[in-house]
This record gives C-alpha cells, sequence and structure tokens, in this order.
C-alpha cells in the first residue's frame, strides 16, 4: 500500500502538477549556455527553427554550421555538450550490460502465455501492448499483471509496486482481491 507522501506524488504526476522547489533546482540549460553560442547566433538558430537543446542534439554538424554561420568543429562541440547535457548518447556494452540486468520478469500467470513471451512473462522498464477484441481478456491481463508486479522475485513478481491507471471507470478492487 502506499504511503501519504507517495500517493500526493502519484497525484501530482497524473494531474500534470509541478513541484516548484525540484523545478527551481532543475532548470535547463539555454542555447547560449552553449560553448560558441552567444545571442547573436542563437538568434539565427532560432530562425532556423531550433529553439532548445534538444533541437540543437539532434541536429548535424554540417546543418548547424550553415544555419548559424559557425565553423563544423564547433557546431560538432556544441552539439555534443547539448547531447552530454541531455544525457542522450551511445552507451558502451557494460552500461547497457549493466541496465539489463536490472530488468525483471512479471509472469503472465500461464505457462505457454509466458512461453511466448521469451519464456518468462512481460518484461518491466519496456512497453508491451496488449489490444484485442470486448471481452477477449484484456483488463484480466492487466489486473493479473499489477498483483503479479508485487510478488517476490522468486515468484515470478518483481517485488514492486503498481500504480493501475484506469480510462475508462472499470476498476473493481475486488477483481483484484480475487486475482
Amino acid at each position: 500500500m502506499a504511503d501519504k507522501k507517495e500517493t500526493e506524488e502519484i497525484k501530482k504526476a497524473v494531474s500534470g502538477e509541478k513541484d516548484d522547489k525540484k523545478e527551481e533546482k532543475q532548470k535547463e540549460p539555454e542555447l547560449t549556455d552553449l560553448p560558441g553560442i552567444g545571442p547573436a547566433i542563437a538568434s539565427k538558430l532560432e530562425s532556423a527553427g531550433i529553439y532548445d537543446l534538444m533541437s540543437l542534439a539532434v541536429t548535424s554538424p554540417a546543418t548547424l554550421s550553415d544555419a548559424a554561420g559557425m565553423g563544423v568543429g564547433v557546431a560538432r562541440k556544441a552539439i555534443i555538450k547539448a547531447r552530454d547535457l541531455l544525457e542522450l548518447g551511445f552507451q558502451n556494452g557494460m552500461e547497457f550490460a549493466n541496465k539489463r540486468s536490472n530488468v525483471n520478469h512479471i509472469t503472465t500467470g500461464s505457462k505457454n502465455f509466458n512461453e511466448l513471451l521469451g519464456g518468462k512473462g512481460i518484461e518491466s522498464r519496456a512497453i508491451t501492448e496488449c489490444y484485442g477484441a470486448y471481452g477477449s481478456g484484456k483488463t484480466q491481463l492487466g489486473l493479473t499483471l499489477a498483483v503479479n508486479s508485487q510478488l517476490p522475485k522468486e515468484k515470478g513478481g518483481a517485488n514492486g509496486k503498481t500504480v493501475f491507471i484506469d480510462t475508462e471507470g472499470t476498476f473493481r478492487p475486488s477483481r483484484i482481491k480475487q486475482i
């Protein structure tokens, strides 16, 4: 069961409320915070449709050079810095392996269904889409996974917590108790 603090955080996240204290600490850097980009170049970039770090981070050095009238080397450095600030970029095999080691598998409750999903069930840290006709078991699967994700890992769970977002108003706590 979620405690009061967790419940408030969930409500804020769902409603789109922002925590003013966190927002003050995490002010996103602007284009002019990057090396080689002053107000004049930032204005040129905005004229070319580059308004923020993400737009700059996904631009090629040649395109940035043409748009801002800067050298390709300076453009490359600005792009690398933007990617660093946004934590974008490549990762080596060890970093990827470390992230994969944190993936849990949640049993569906059906050995055959788990086998169809690679033998272990639904992966955490991934989006899995489930669709089908009315009455085909979509809600049943969602409720089962909500319960099973809280089970210990030895029993096919993730030893975690669950937030069930009901967009149709069909959630029934009594069904969770049955599962």
